[in-house]
């Protein structure tokens, strides 16, 4: 059905780690069946989360879609509601999502949902012609990461090097970084490791270290949308007013994908220090 549909598409091994070993439990998954053929599919992944400083857990909405010939027939959104039924029932207290133009109408005017707050994201142009093509809505090469280097770099004062694998001091930088968030996701070991080291997916992680303490965390990536080939930051853990980490990691994340991509974009960090340290990268 996905790939009929043409949403992301998961592999047996994606699937696995995604729904079966996510440390915050096994997801939900409902399926609308005609005559043996699955016509619809709603999944739901539950995430560890600090929401207004108590520890609970969140089910957020992945992976939906519906048969070009089922829709207008309200199988989305019969799926959708029992997934939040069972979600509700498991004790998640509200869900989020990000909705395409498709779903949009079926989450705020048939299920009810609250629109919030369009984020903007931040770029980095990394070459003048990629700027360009995307003014004049040409599209680039798609592009890729360079090849992982285990070289520690010296930047801004820190070293900075690959993190291969995530203990308890990603914990204490998690605590540490909390502050800075708001409600949100818990950064911990446990989800670095599940989320970002044994994805399928590519992803690099770094780690900046003022000695023998881990100081700061970037998580990089590389996608191709809208033409544009772009480096992304999918994590970045930094306390919210210690802002070398938080430049000296986003220097090393733009050398990852420099070559490869037009920009490295993120979602800014909500503290205005930290903004201010991205203007100065």
């Amino acid at each position: 059905l996905l790939a009929r549909v043409g949403t992301t598409q998961l592999t047996d091994e994606e699937f696995t780690w995604w729904f079966d070993r996510n440390p915050a439990g096994e997801g939900i998954v409902s399926l609308a069946v005609d005559e043996g053929d699955v016509v619809g599919v709603a999944a739901m992944s539950f995430f560890a989360t600090r929401l207004e400083g108590v520890d609970t857990r969140l089910a957020i909405p992945v992976n939906v879609a519906t048969d070009a010939r089922y829709r207008g027939q309200g199988v989305f959104s019969t799926l959708q509601q029992e997934n939040e039924d069972v979600a509700a029932t498991s004790g998640s207290p509200l869900t989020v999502t990000f909705p395409n133009a498709k779903s949009y109408p079926i989450f705020v005017r048939r299920l009810g949902w609250t629109e919030l707050p369009r984020l903007r994201l931040w770029a980095r142009p990394l070459r003048a012609a990629g700027v360009v093509r995307y003014a004049l809505g040409r599209p680039g090469e798609r592009g890729g990461m360079r090849a992982p280097d285990a070289t520690p770099r010296m930047i801004h004062g820190l070293e900075v090097r690959i993190v291969e694998r995530f203990d308890e001091d990603m914990d204490a930088l998690g605590l540490r970084a909390a502050g800075g968030y708001g409600s949100h996701f818990t950064r911990d070991a446990r989800y670095f490791n599940w989320r970002y080291l044994d994805s399928p997916r590519d992803y690099r992680c770094f780690g900046a270290y003022r000695g023998d303490e881990l100081a700061g965390v970037a998580v990089v990536g590389h996608t191709f949308k809208h033409g544009v080939s772009a480096g992304f930051v999918a994590d970045l853990v930094v306390p919210p007013d210690d802002t070398r980490p938080t430049r000296a990691l986003l220097s090393r994340a733009a050398a990852q994908v420099r070559g490869g991509a037009d920009a490295l974009v993120l979602l800014p960090p909500r503290a205005p220090v930290q903004r201010r340290a991205l203007v100065r990268a």
